[in-house]
């Protein structure tokens, strides 16, 4: 799923999961909430975040038991332990404001 949000808080653990909450701005918001609560694993590598950021975020809601992830390691697919939502990507909105306008 995607959302166009705002980053609005962020934090680290020492497991290296970073949690991230977005306010939704738009206004159909995926599952009834404004906020969304999503967690980046530590082997995913994103472009960084400012609180503040406006733009497009991607998302996957998945399932204890049910969803799988692809391990590397052993090349088999692995069911998730925990039923979360996870942080896939976030696309910056673009500051148009600074560009010239030329009208011919």
């Amino acid at each position: 799923m995607t959302t166009y949000s705002q980053l609005i808080a962020s934090e680290d653990d020492l497991m290296g999961y970073t949690t991230y909450v977005f306010k939704s701005l738009e206004t159909d918001v995926p599952f009834g909430k404004r906020y969304l609560m999503l967690t980046r694993c530590p082997n995913w590598d994103a472009k960084p975040i400012n609180i503040g950021d406006i733009g497009y975020v991607t998302y996957d809601y998945v399932e204890a038991g049910k969803d799988k992830w692809y391990c590397k390691e052993t090349g088999q697919m692995i069911p998730y332990n925990y039923t979360n939502i996870y942080f896939k990507k976030f696309v910056k909105k673009q500051d148009n404001s600074n560009k010239d306008v030329i009208l011919l």
